[in-house]
């Protein structure tokens, strides 16, 4: 009997090699926290300590999760070879990581905390408690999920120095004196202080920021180049050309000035190649950043002219979903001339600004004992000290940390790329010491813990400041019949951008393969709602109260169908707030529905009885509490 393999069965077993530095990217389904667990695995049999290997994820959850996993594992490396093929693997290595644990006396299952099995914020703590003096935050301070409270109490305390600082009075001019506005912008600015802060170190100033724009919009110009049509320079010149010099004579509502006497050289990719650029994206777009499909004389375009004609066939064959177009309508709006000099003025002062804001969020922190995440990961960093001078953290990392693995990379930030850098500043190539990142870039949801996806193509395409990665992708799908599979894989397509964008985060799909094979039957089915706005119709009918009728009757037909089955049904949604109605309506026809974390605690109903209940008996004349109590089940 021939056992099915995974097609991408090979970097499954190059990704356990545990004398080599992976990124891999693993979409969902593909078995990524099993590769991961086996990657624990195969490290344990090559080190002395278990604590060399330090495994790194987001949350309490999935670092629980993966620890269960390891110890599930290593439990079953004592029993006899699993009969499942797909087990096998799995068993080998936990099988000689327990024969290197009783050899060297680990005792691994009597003492499971020696499992470095972390998330990267309890991390950061241990790393900022380890050095409590080179962090500079003494005994270490409580932890807030949400620090809004104090980003608002220290832009307030910023825009109080109003009288004594002209950059803060320039600030709030700048913003029309609304105080309100300007207090949440530098507000939602601290909250994300960790990648803005290093650009405004000592001696930055408004001309720093001018040379990061001139960056920025020549790798913006060199990304469109690549996009642009084979031929487009030679095709578009003669015409273009003279439509420049017919418009340098006439009335015309474009400036194509910048084309006059073009002679089919494509344009180049610095900031001074940018008039040529928006003075094409002029001709060739509409304002609406379409392709312009008619031109006449207000273009340059003279009627039944030969050159009309050539341009009108050539932007006749290109349609508006290509790449290049939305590339060419971004560098219309590009600031050709940099910045005014009014602008630096306002740029100075801002800057001067967020360095008293991140001042005075240093205060409240101490005033409040307690910080956030970012400054956990700041005071950890500088915990570790530099590159060129260590500090004894470093030093004894760098010899106790043997392998690092990060789960969920998409999530990372920069100061957590930051943080693998001066982990791994002193490894040297072939030393033994390896790095294993894993995630999915499609299925980064981090952004307000301030996560930038394009930071996993970066690492992808140049690896760690000291570690090269070799790039892995997974692509089968474990968990989902060919059919779902198919249709995800049609569906997602059109929907994410054609080419990866590191700068702004644009991530093209991945496809997956389908393990399983295909169901009987349709394996999608799609129900349209459509909104309904005529105010005549009653609220009964509108598209809300539609797709709740179609879910209701979609459960009812599954549970009758699936009547032995212990879950049948799961319903996803995209807010938690649209649960409500349809909860309720299960409620009506008698459907028992299991609903996590939907109705909040204080919201239940034997919790505000027994609220009432407490006020009563501490305020027997509170009538109100007494009526409610009587009234409460018994």
């Amino acid at each position: 009997m021939t056992i099915k393999q995974p097609s991408d069965s090979a970097q499954r077993l190059a990704a356990v090699d545990p004398a080599r530095s992976f990124i891999v990217q693993a979409p969902a389904g593909s078995g990524k926290t099993e590769l991961l667990t086996d990657r624990i695995l195969g490290l344990l049999a090559t080190v002395r300590r278990p604590e060399e290997i330090v495994a790194i994820t987001f949350t309490r959850k999935a670092a629980s999760e993966m620890h269960a996993r390891v110890l599930a594992k290593l439990q079953a490396g004592l029993a006899p070879a699993p009969a499942e093929p797909h087990k096998q693997h799995s068993w080998q290595l936990a099988r000689r990581a327990m024969q290197c644990d009783a050899a060297l006396g680990w005792n691994l299952l009597q003492y499971p905390a020696r499992l470095s099995i972390r998330t990267i914020d309890s991390f950061c703590a241990h790393l900022a408690r380890a050095m409590p003096w080179l962090s500079a935050l003494g005994g270490l301070p409580a932890i807030t999920d949400d620090a809004r409270e104090h980003y608002e109490a220290a832009a307030r305390a910023t825009l109080a120095m109003i009288d004594d600082s002209e950059p803060v009075a320039h600030f709030v001019a700048h913003m029309d004196v609304d105080t309100r506005a300007a207090q949440s912008l530098l507000a939602d600015m601290l909250g994300s202080r960790d990648q803005w802060l290093p650009l405004l170190g000592e001696g930055a100033d408004a001309q720093q920021l001018l040379e990061f724009l001139s960056e920025v919009l020549e790798e913006d110009l060199r990304r469109l180049e690549q996009a642009m049509p084979i031929g487009w320079a030679q095709q578009l010149a003669p015409s273009v050309s003279r439509a420049a010099q017919t418009l340098a004579t006439s009335n015309g509502t474009l400036d194509l000035s910048a084309l006059r006497g073009w002679q089919g050289k494509p344009f180049g990719t610095r900031l001074q190649d940018l008039e040529m650029w928006q003075a094409l994206g002029n001709v060739l777009l509409t304002a609406g950043n379409s392709v312009r499909k008619r031109v006449d004389k207000r273009q340059g375009f003279e009627a039944k002219s030969d050159y009309k004609e050539e341009f009108s066939v050539w932007v006749n064959n290109i349609a508006d979903t290509e790449s290049w177009v939305a590339l060419l309508a971004d560098i219309r709006c590009a600031p050709a001339q940099g910045y005014s000099p009014e602008q630096i003025e306002t740029l100075q002062a801002l800057i001067h600004v967020l360095r008293l804001a991140s001042a005075q969020l240093l205060v409240r922190f101490t005033e409040a004992g307690e910080v956030d995440f970012i400054e956990i990961a700041q005071r950890a960093i500088q915990a570790l000290g530099q590159v060129d001078d260590p500090t004894d953290l470093l030093l004894r990392l760098d010899v106790s940390i043997k392998h690092l693995l990060v789960d969920e990379f998409q999530d990372t930030s920069q100061s957590q790329i930051d943080l693998l850098d001066r982990l791994t500043a002193g490894w040297m190539p072939d030393d033994g010491r390896t790095v294993f990142l894993v995630g999915d870039p499609m299925q980064s949801i981090y952004r307000f813990r301030k996560a930038e996806v394009g930071l996993f193509l970066k690492v992808q395409a140049q690896g760690l400041s000291n570690v090269s990665l070799t790039s892995l992708s997974l692509t089968d799908n474990f968990r989902s019949q060919a059919g779902v599979v198919d249709w995800v894989n049609k569906t997602f397509e059109e929907l994410f951008p054609t080419s990866a964008n590191p700068a702004m985060g644009a991530i093209p799909y991945s496809k997956s393969d389908a393990f399983n094979e295909a169901l009987p039957g349709s394996a999608m089915t799609f129900h349209p709602v459509w909104d309904v706005t005529d105010d005549e119709v009653s609220g009964t009918n509108n598209a809300s109260s539609q797709a709740e009728s179609i879910a209701v009757d979609l459960v009812r037909e599954a549970l009758q169908s699936h009547p032995d089955s212990e879950h049948p049904v799961a319903i996803l949604v995209r807010a938690r707030s649209h649960l409500g109605g349809l909860v309720h309506r299960f409620a009506q026809e008698n459907i028992a529905c299991r609903a996590v974390e939907l109705v909040s605690l204080k919201s239940r109903q034997v919790v505000s009885d027994l609220v009432q209940l407490a006020r009563a008996l501490s305020h027997p004349a509170d009538r109100l509490a007494w009526l409610s109590v009587l009234r409460s089940p018994v």
